[in-house]
């Protein structure tokens, strides 16, 4: 998970007049919701202000607009309160730029061929993923994760009418409960779809506040600085990295690369952050960088470290989160199994049963599974049957606590 103390270092590395920066210090004013969300909405809601051109080469084109993903306990750790405060200054800012949710792919981008640009916000992620398990959502999932890199959408309506749009640059920002995470994604979803194009915040409320009544110091300047950005037509194309930062690039890339300490759902997810890193380091130069001036330019230090910094509090999130999410539906019923069974104590069949509220036939054959590998033993209990114990502190088939790595110096 990220800390607090995580997102003030990255804070310090950023100029006073920065966008991102001034903008988590409003927010946290505001609710006692972690930084880390802070940080990911204001990365978002300002991709979601930059002119349609704006972008750079890297593996492609990479464009300005970010999916981004809250990730944390359901109602612990004000994920939608976060959520709020970043919709209400773009709203005030450019209300164009809000857009609705869509119930249909048509919809969406029927949307977008009236406003290009624009965000979603979705307070509850999860939803998304349950429905599209049973097929509503799916169409809509398989578009969004397309219009991730911009590419033109075409479709053709009842009334054989086309509807097209050239330059979509669609931005979204949601929370996601753990329990959803859990329950309705999978190792794929993270490593080749939907799901691997967001950048994921994991974090925990840490600070208490008992009158969280917030202030409206530095409100006006946020969206002032929004509207600017919003009513920009240029901005200078990046060509990419100057010298300085990209002897740091290539260090962090290989350090990056060379690691072997990562969970295998890890490993998969790790080939998309170096272009997560780029894109962020796209947006740094929006906020405070060279992109203004509408001639090229390149990405230096003062955009690059944070950036690189931001990607490493992504994978660590995605390494925290490792422990939750399954390689397939079995191994999500071993954990649940594992879960109800404690180390060195006794359950029965029948407590399994209710503890899990799964079928005594599932669990039954959970349990010999589990017994045939050795994490689990059985003992004859008197009058029939068997008591389980779990002897080992397993509950997934590979998690490390391992950090992202650290930026050379």
């Amino acid at each position: 998970m990220i800390s607090e103390y995580d997102v003030r270092e990255l804070l310090s590395m950023l100029p006073a007049d920065s966008f991102l920066a001034n903008y988590v210090t409003y927010a946290e004013r505001q609710t006692v919701a972690p930084l880390a969300y802070h940080l990911a909405v204001g990365l978002t809601i300002l991709g979601s202000t930059c002119p349609l051109q704006y972008g750079t080469s890297y593996a492609g084109t990479l464009r300005g607009n970010m999916y981004a993903m809250l990730v944390g306990r359901s109602g612990d750790d004000n994920k939608s309160s976060a959520l709020g405060i970043g919709r209400s200054i773009l709203f005030d800012a450019a209300p164009n730029l809000v857009g609705d949710m869509p119930g249909s792919p048509e919809g969406l981008l029927d949307s977008l061929s009236r406003q290009p640009i624009q965000l979603l916000v979705y307070s509850e992620l999860g939803t998304i993923f349950s429905a599209s398990q049973k097929g509503y959502m799916e169409p809509i999932k398989t578009m969004m994760t397309d219009l991730y890199d911009c590419t033109p959408q075409q479709r053709a309506k009842a009334s054989r009418q086309i509807i097209r749009v050239d330059n979509p640059r669609l931005s979204m920002i949601g929370a996601c409960s753990i329990p959803y995470l859990e329950q309705y994604t999978n190792a794929v979803d993270w490593t080749g779809g939907f799901l691997s194009r967001w950048l994921v915040m994991h974090a925990r409320k840490e600070r208490i506040n008992p009158d969280p009544v917030g202030d409206e110091i530095g409100r006006p300047e946020l969206v002032g600085a929004l509207v600017a950005r919003s009513q920009a037509n240029v901005a200078g194309r990046c060509l990419g990295l100057d010298d300085e930062a990209r002897a740091l690039w290539d260090e962090w890339y290989y350090a990056l690369e060379g690691r072997t300490d990562l969970p295998n759902m890890v490993s998969g997810v790790r080939s998309r952050v170096p272009a997560m890193a780029r894109k962020v380091a796209l947006l740094l130069g929006w906020d405070f960088g060279a992109a203004h001036s509408g001639d090229p330019w390149r990405i230096s230090l003062r955009e690059l470290a944070p950036a690189l910094v931001i990607a490493q509090f992504h994978l660590r999130s995605i390494i925290s989160l490792s422990g939750v999410i399954s390689e397939h539906g079995d191994a999500r019923l071993r954990r649940t199994i594992l879960e109800a069974i404690p180390v060195n104590g006794l359950r029965s069949l029948g407590e399994v049963v209710k503890s899990t509220k799964l079928t005594k036939k599932k669990v039954q054959e959970a349990l010999d599974s589990l017994c045939e590998e050795g994490t689990v033993q059985r003992f004859p209990m008197t009058g029939g049957g068997f008591h389980f114990t779990r002897i080992a502190e397993v509950l997934t088939e590979e998690h490390h606590t391992a950090t992202a790595a650290e930026i050379p110096a």
